[in-house]
């Protein structure tokens, strides 16, 4: 958690900084940053409108990236779309870097491409840390059974999992399942927009950045894509695309601290039951005085960017998540009756994923201590 408060934290000032080309060291922007972040965190939670503001911030969010890069993908190239959608959905050997990439990212030069993937694939599809305290945070949209989660945990501690008693009556059942929609809906929905977004990040990296030699690298995440945008579509686009980064990357970053706090508290009060009534609000008055004085320690002492992300993905994103499919298949094929076990197609799906994840994740953590190792 506080390699990526780290992240966020220094990408959202360097946005700044390399906007106002740089009058000051990085430091100046990184402290008001964090300084402002944490004020309004804090402020929302005292009003009692934390979750509110975290779900309305994102929404703007998500949808001005839509717009954004769609309309850069729509008004600036002609991708040949059979190859692009050939290419996405058939498997092929990870290529080698191109020559020029060494000069123009030597940050990602020094990571190895099945390293560098990981990390890609690991960022975007979340990590453990992301999914709990996603779960947890259900419980605030107040959805059907979401709506016990507290009572649910207290009788998990006075009785032990396998003595929860799960009606399996017909009538039960339908409306057992049919609670599961909206949550079903919801994260099916997270994904697709997922999906959606990555796209047209990709089209402009191939169409545009490729062919240029350019690269986003260490601290010049955004200035490719601005040179490109003010030569096509004039400087209002240029505008666009710096305050577009800034809160992509911001807004990700002020999101971590509600969600990595429904993350530990949910982990606490399932876990042990001496914690089954801890407040959110108790947890966050622990945890995010954690988060800034050790992020703040990495950020100090210098640390690259591309391998803390690299480590991060690994650990949490990819080992982690594997650990965590595994726990969540043994749970429900050992404690849910049959008829609320999950269809042989998801278990078939979340073994190929956990097949996927654990291996590459192990990989890809002795390739951030040991660089030169090779599979």
């Amino acid at each position: 958690m506080p390699l990526w408060w780290n992240i966020l934290s220094s990408l959202s000032a360097q946005v700044l900084w390399t906007w106002s080309g740089r009058p000051a060291p990085l430091l100046y922007f990184w402290i008001p940053i964090v300084i402002i972040t944490t004020l309004l965190v804090i402020l929302a939670t005292r009003i009692g409108k934390a979750f509110r503001v975290l779900e309305r911030l994102n929404l703007v969010i998500l949808w001005t990236m839509f717009f954004a890069l769609w309309g850069a993908v729509l008004l600036a190239t002609r991708p040949d779309w059979g190859a692009f959608f050939g290419n996405l959905f058939i498997p092929k050997p990870i290529p080698p870097y191109e020559e020029w990439v060494e000069k123009a990212a030597p940050d990602i030069w020094a990571l190895t491409p099945f390293l560098l993937l990981g990390t890609a694939l690991g960022a975007l599809g979340g990590g453990i840390q992301d999914y709990v305290g996603y779960q947890a945070m259900l419980k605030e949209k107040g959805w059907a059974l979401l709506r016990y989660s507290d009572e649910m945990v207290k009788k998990v501690h006075e009785r032990g999992l396998a003595k929860v008693e799960i009606p399996e009556d017909l009538d039960a059942r339908r409306k057992l399942n049919g609670w599961l929609w909206h949550s079903r809906f919801d994260t099916g929905l997270s994904f697709f927009m997922v999906f959606i977004v990555t796209i047209p990040a990709v089209i402009l990296t191939i169409e545009v950045l490729r062919p240029r030699q350019m690269a986003p690298s260490g601290l010049s995440l955004v200035q490719a894509q601005v040179a490109w945008l003010t030569e096509t579509l004039g400087p209002w686009a240029a505008v666009i695309w710096w305050l577009g980064a800034f809160f992509a990357l911001w807004g990700t970053y002020y999101s971590l601290h509600e969600v990595y706090a429904y993350t530990i508290y949910d982990m606490l009060r399932g876990t042990f039951k001496r914690f089954a009534d801890i407040s959110l609000t108790r947890v966050k008055l622990y945890l995010w005085p954690y988060l800034i004085i050790v992020g703040s320690i990495f950020f100090l002492t210098g640390y690259s960017l591309p391998i803390l992300a690299a480590f991060a993905t690994a650990a949490t994103h990819l080992f982690a998540l594997a650990l965590w499919g595994i726990a969540l298949l043994y749970l429900n094929l050992r404690y849910l009756p049959k008829s609320y076990r999950p269809h042989i197609v998801i278990i078939i799906l979340a073994i190929i994923g956990i097949a996927i994840y654990l291996p590459y994740g192990i990989i890809q953590l002795i390739q951030v201590f040991i660089p030169t190792f090779r599979i």
